[in-house]
């Protein structure tokens, strides 16, 4: 989860990014949004902060979605810059054979996507 200031707007950002990924809406309300694929892997969902105070970004922290090939890294990253996010660096080979683009979306939260082509990935 990520804290957004701006619900409808980053609601229908990441209705875009995860759409991608098959994922659909699954649970909201006025402060909150889930969504997921329905195969059993984790969710993702946005929401505004509970406490009342101004969703802020955690330093050191991003959320990164695993992607069955090279090619859907492309599309996520591509969909998502042209939705509005900022590069943190564009699809391709990082150490140890990953294959990651990095963004923010609008409220400065890192994401990333990513294919890991060898058995030993957990």
């Amino acid at each position: 989860m990520v804290g957004v200031k701006d619900m409808a707007r980053s609601a229908q950002f990441y209705d875009i990014i995860l759409g991608i990924v098959s994922a659909k809406r699954m649970m909201e309300n006025e402060k909150f949004v889930l969504w997921n694929d329905s195969t059993g892997q984790a969710s993702f969902a946005i929401c505004i902060p509970f406490n009342g105070n101004e969703a802020t970004i955690g330093n050191g922290s991003m959320i990164a979605f695993a992607l069955e090939n090279n090619e859907m890294v492309h599309k996520i990253y591509d969909c998502a810059i042209e939705a509005g996010a900022t590069c943190e660096g564009p699809p391709g080979t990082r150490s140890g054979d990953y294959y990651i683009c990095y963004f923010r979306d609008f409220d400065g939260n890192k994401l990333a996507a990513y294919h890991y082509p060898h058995e030993d990935h957990l």
